[in-house]
């Protein structure tokens, strides 16, 4: 079934060239306005070859420096939708990140824990406990201070399907996520993955969503960094989220960390050059995402609280994600504080799980699979 193309007709309508965007974005600059692109695509001629929508990072900075308020990603997503519904869009180029996703929903790595009473429940998405898996249980620990009977999620919110185009797939793995969720009763689930929190924001129906920033905000027990200035990088996936990027913020101040803005932040972010899986068909598109980002932090701590932004910038800065900061801030201000990459991240998911799975001794848990068997 095709997918509804309003999304490009609203752009082709509504857009007058102005420029700003293209002026921001190399894939704009490499092909055309919106208003262009969205003519084309509508009248059947597809400059650049019919799989250009894939080297646009949906990163939405053209939806946030916009004068009118359009949203050219989410017309460069719905091409993606259309591609991918005609049998087009399954790219050799994106087998990699479709088996990262697929692991993060398996078996192997999925757990679910609701305790008695359990309402609220963490979901600390896929990259973040295997990369930093000591940080996730002190950030768990934490937040059983003020919510006793706090659920763990670990799983995948399947957003890299969603970006891909495979809206099919998407709906079918969130939706039963979030019919498991609702048959055990959670109506509150806190992210610390700003990718999750867009997700749930914008499908999980019913669901009170709040990353785990705005939750600690204010909260006593967090060690007091030494004094020191940084900037902050604000991901994509929470580019209008104000509460998100107000409680990643007070957080840095409530420890008295001075903060210097970039000139792009919150609304008009930067891409770090992961987003939208656009590295995999157009590595170029998404180095100078990562060029721009820190050539503006210049040499600045970079702090961010997005584990695939920090992996991603730390590449070619010194980044540092925010709750590795706020739980072990003089490790991380010496060098000393560990993060761990591929394959050892899903060594640490696995060992993980079994250390939750002995902690979690009262309540249900089990798989993805289990609960929904």
């Amino acid at each position: 079934m095709k997918v509804s193309p309003a999304p490009v007709d609203h752009i082709a309508e509504d857009c007058v060239s102005c420029g700003i965007c293209v002026n921001e974005c190399a894939f704009l600059q490499e092909y055309g306005s919106p208003k262009d692109l969205a003519e084309n695509w509508r009248g059947g001629q597809k400059q650049g070859g019919r799989l250009f929508p894939f080297e646009c990072s949906l990163c939405g900075l053209c939806h946030g420096v916009c004068p009118k308020k359009l949203d050219p990603s989410a017309m460069f997503l719905t091409m993606r939708r259309e591609l991918v519904a005609g049998g087009q869009g399954i790219l050799r180029q994106h087998k990699t990140i479709r088996a990262y996703e697929k692991r993060g929903s398996s078996s192997l790595f999925s757990f679910y824990y609701f305790p008695r009473g359990c309402t609220t429940v963490l979901f600390p998405g896929c990259a973040f406990p295997g990369t930093r898996p000591g940080t996730f249980l002190h950030l768990y620990q934490h937040l059983q201070q003020s919510i006793p009977n706090l659920g763990i999620v670990m799983d995948c919110c399947t957003k890299p399907s969603h970006d891909l185009g495979d809206n099919a797939h998407f709906t079918k793995m969130f939706s039963q996520l979030c019919r498991i969720l609702a048959s055990n009763s959670v109506t509150r689930v806190l992210v610390a993955c700003p990718n999750c929190h867009h997700i749930f924001k914008e499908y999980g129906k019913g669901l009170e969503v709040e990353s785990v920033y705005e939750q600690i905000l204010g909260d006593s027990g967090l060690p007091v960094a030494t004094e020191v200035e940084v900037t902050v990088h604000d991901p994509c996936g929470v580019r209008f989220s104000l509460s998100v990027q107000d409680g990643a913020r007070g957080l840095l101040q409530q420890q008295g960390v001075r903060i210097r803005e970039m000139k792009h932040k919150r609304q008009k972010t930067f891409c770090c050059g992961e987003g939208g899986a656009a590295g995999f068909v157009r590595p170029d598109f998404a180095k100078s995402w990562t060029d721009k980002r820190v050539k503006e932090a210049d040499s600045d701590l970079i702090i961010s609280y997005c584990a695939g932004c920090t992996q991603f910038l730390g590449e070619a800065a010194t980044c540092h994600h925010l709750l590795d900061f706020l739980f072990f801030p003089q490790q991380v201000l010496e060098g000393r504080h560990k993060v761990s990459r591929p394959p050892f991240t899903y060594w640490n998911r696995f060992r993980l799980k079994r250390k939750l799975q002995e902690m979690c001794s009262a309540g249900r848990c089990g798989t993805r699979n289990q609960m929904t068997g």
